[in-house]
């Protein structure tokens, strides 16, 4: 096989793993948002049902059966698209997917293992290595459509504006996603102060009026802070903010340094950089495998 042709085939087999992970993590963003949604509203809604007495007790049993009804679909979509199996298939696919591009862009620049020998032999062969870690989530895979690009061998300032500084590149992925991700912490803690400020005043409403009523809507209070709360755990929002800035310091950081060495060892400014990739990428598999522990020990499903 050509070195175009390899070259085209592990393309392609990027692309197929990038998109499988996109579509798997749009799903569990979506459900763990359901499920906190949910959580939410049934806990109201069982409160409200706990609530009423007298003349009402048939809206009373309404709001029950809503209650439960709600919190059970919440209970179906932990296990149904929040399980182990889906979010080890997204940070599998991930994986595969980055190591996948790089492989390529340590292909396209002639470093590392492809500095000698049969570059499109060893390539073929990284390919199938990952691809036999990628048998467990086959069943998820998402095909692309269409042909896709085969990438051209690069030169430095192509390479560092396609890989790690251009307006598509590395660094600015990190820092845009990192200023995201901290904006959704923020909104989320503030969300968790004003539940507790609620709750406080409820509470001193309990004292003060002897009004027992007050003290279920305490709980429900407490409830829902608690279901904010699991959601940042399992979105690593803050996590994930100081190590994506810390990554696009580390690749600027490279960068400058190969410059300063005089910018002639392509090889050198390439593997530099792909060894930041390739632990930052480890370091994200072991936080997201790590949040999907609970999914393990938990009937119910995961977070």
């Amino acid at each position: 096989m050509a070195a175009g042709d390899a070259l085209s085939t592990v393309a392609r087999d990027q692309r197929r793993w990038s998109l499988t992970a996109n579509a798997l993590k749009a799903s569990i963003d979506q459900a763990r948002w359901i499920v906190l949604g949910l959580a939410v509203a049934g806990a109201i809604f069982e409160t409200l049902g706990a609530q009423i007495h007298g003349a009402m007790s048939d809206l009373a049993r309404a709001f029950g059966y809503v209650g439960a009804a709600v919190l059970g679909v919440a209970a179906v979509i932990r296990q149904w698209k929040l399980g182990h199996e889906r979010t080890q298939a997204w940070i599998l696919a991930r994986a595969g997917s980055e190591s996948f591009k790089r492989e390529i862009f340590l292909f396209v620049t002639s470093a590392g293992p492809y500095a000698s020998g049969n570059p499109a032999l060893t390539l073929l062969d990284r390919k199938d290595e990952i691809l036999a870690k990628l048998q467990p989530c086959q069943n998820f895979r998402v095909e692309p459509q269409g042909d896709v690009e085969t990438p051209v061998p690069l030169d430095a300032a192509a390479y560092l504006e396609k890989r790690v500084t251009g307006k598509k590149a590395q660094v600015q992925y990190f820092r845009d996603h990192a200023d995201q991700y901290s904006r959704m912490q923020q909104r989320l803690h503030g969300a968790e102060f004003f539940l507790a400020v609620i709750a406080a005043l409820l509470s001193a409403a309990v004292t003060l009026t002897e009004t027992q009523q007050y003290g279920a809507w305490v709980a429900v209070i407490t409830t829902v802070s608690g279901a904010v709360a699991a959601h940042l755990m399992a979105q690593r929002y803050e996590q994930l903010t100081i190590t994506y800035r810390a990554t696009a310091d580390r690749l600027e950081s490279v960068k400058d340094r190969w410059y300063a060495k005089g910018a002639v060892n392509l090889a050198d400014l390439v593997e530099s950089c792909e060894a930041v990739l390739f632990e930052e990428n480890q370091g994200w598999i072991a936080g997201a495998d790590q949040a999907a522990v609970p999914a393990r020990n938990d009937t119910a499903g995961s977070k």
